[in-house]
């Protein structure tokens, strides 16, 4: 398999293609918004893996324009344009997306929907994430996964970034979201189900980027030679358990 690594300087990128290797044919760095990739793509490239930032898609749409590679897409901050842009893709080319490239992150959400079903109606969920310095993006895109998780079994939330002052009694229609930065973590999400009387504590921890990186390599694996369309982890996981 044949990878071209978008966002290659990046702490995730130079990960990616430590545990890659001579896979790796093909690397860019992202370059100010707006300006084109200096050498278009090889037709050789299998899987493009991007773990960038949302500013630089446009250039990733330059560079994946008359290709048939597949994307592994780990970027955070995405807004509607950019869904937008990952389903115009899909179109014509296999579509990996994911938040978190960690499997176990994909079970701990498993889990929250499991304790919504059985604990939902009588515990609130405050979530804790707790990332780098150098994380551009608050709360992270895993978090903000887990919540729709949540809500996926009971409902939409009033959801709540952090709390200051004369905030006021809890309402039982808030989710919280607390996103404390420093240090060189590379991720870790802990959800706190408060009962009365009572309280579980989920908890995931990366301990290195390999985990994402190995993650990501795996998707590519995975996504390689699919048909057309967006594929997730939850294709991946399944796909492994049959």
């Amino acid at each position: 398999m044949k990878i071209c690594i978008f966002g290659s300087e990046g702490r995730m990128g130079r990960a990616v293609a430590a545990e890659a290797g001579d896979s790796v044919v093909a690397k860019y760095d992202v370059t100010p918004p707006g300006t084109p990739p200096d050498v278009p793509l090889s037709g050789e490239v299998d899987v493009v893996i991007d773990f960038s930032i949302p500013s630089a898609w446009k250039d990733l749409d330059i560079l994946l324009k008359g290709t048939g590679a597949a994307l592994v897409t780990g970027t955070t901050g995405l807004e509607k344009e950019h869904m937008d842009l990952m389903e115009k893709w899909a179109v014509e080319r296999p579509v990996f997306h994911s938040l978190n490239m960690s499997r176990g992150i994909h079970v701990l959400g498993k889990l929250l929907e499991v304790a919504a079903g059985m604990l939902g109606k009588d515990f609130s969920l405050e979530i804790v994430e707790i990332h780098h310095g150098g994380k551009v993006d608050s709360p992270s895109g895993t978090a903000l996964e887990l919540a729709s998780a949540w809500e996926g079994v009971m409902g939409p939330s009033r959801r709540i970034m952090g709390r200051h002052g004369a905030a006021g009694p809890r309402r039982k229609d808030e989710l919280g979201f607390h996103s404390l930065r420093g240090g060189d973590v590379p991720g870790e999400h802990q959800l706190h189900l408060l009962g009365d009387g009572e309280r579980l504590v989920l908890t995931h921890a990366a301990t290195g980027r390999r985990t994402f990186a190995l993650g990501a390599l795996k998707a590519a694996g995975f996504v390689a030679g699919k048909p057309p369309g967006l594929y997730s982890m939850e294709d991946m996981m399944n796909r492994e358990f049959e």
